[in-house]
């Protein structure tokens, strides 16, 4: 049983169609967090719990989110299993005690908020977490569709700015958001092959998490068929929706690694 997954509405394999002889190389998984490990907002307990297993196992699990520097810092520090975490979508690099990479340049909060206000389809309003952000600025999606973030997306690009989004947020930045470039950045400086890697989410601003040939496996939750026909990159995988996939996730590497979750 695949969760929420449909096979028949499935756009590719799950994930326990991979070779576990593949799979028992995965050292790394690289997450998205909202829409991806949560649930109902929340990280739910067996998710968590998940995530030790995987730790325990040897997997380190490393979260790449479209939050906060200030939120991501506070997940990589109270959560046991985070050590460390991208947050900004590929902005920066936050370790508990220790000073802030910069992967991306900064913006300036006024700016972004005015050129919002120029992309159409009504006001623009930014995230309470805005606030907390270095190298984007973040906007509620307040019921806006797809097809209406990919005009959006456009406008900014005739503006020179970047726009992508996630299950929550509106994102405008100077240079292309990329999560997978962050995370190549920081697995390059700490040694970690990114083939050992496995990347999972969920929403258009994983798209650099399954850029073909940068990670081992490339996986997406079930959600991500509802904007699979606008991805530029997309999942190899797929596992059921959001935090039971992400549990579906845990288990099939749990269990090529010898390890009953």
């Amino acid at each position: 049983m695949d969760g929420l997954l449909d096979h028949g509405s499935s756009p590719g394999p799950h994930l326990r169609t991979a070779a576990a002889t593949a799979l028992r190389g995965v050292r790394v998984v690289l997450t998205d967090i909202d829409g991806t490990m949560t649930r109902a907002g929340r990280i739910p307990a067996e998710v968590i719990a998940a995530a030790g297993q995987l730790a325990a196992a040897g997997v380190d699990v490393f979260p790449v989110t479209g939050r906060s520097a200030g939120e991501a810092l506070g997940l990589a520090r109270y959560i046991p299993s985070f050590r460390q975490a991208i947050a900004e979508n590929g902005g920066v690099l936050v370790v508990p005690d220790q000073a802030i990479v910069f992967l991306r340049p900064t913006v300036d909060a006024a700016q972004m908020a005015r050129a919002a206000q120029s992309l159409g389809g009504g006001s623009w309003r930014l995230a309470p977490c805005s606030a907390f952000r270095l190298t984007d600025q973040a906007f509620e999606r307040d019921g806006r569709s797809d097809a209406e973030l990919d005009a959006a997306r456009d406008a900014a690009a005739a503006m020179g700015l970047c726009l992508t989004w996630s299950s929550v947020h509106i994102h405008l930045t100077l240079e292309p958001p990329d999560k997978g470039a962050g995370a190549l950045r920081v697995l390059a400086q700490t040694g970690v092959d990114p083939l050992a890697a496995l990347a999972i989410g969920d929403a258009p601003n994983d798209e650099g998490l399954w850029q073909s040939g940068r990670f081992g496996f490339a996986v997406g939750t079930a959600d991500v068929t509802h904007c699979w026909q606008r991805l530029r990159h997309r999942p190899t995988y797929i596992v059921g929706q959001a935090a039971q996939g992400w549990c579906e996730m845990a288990a099939i590497l749990l269990d090529t690694h010898g390890i009953v979750s």
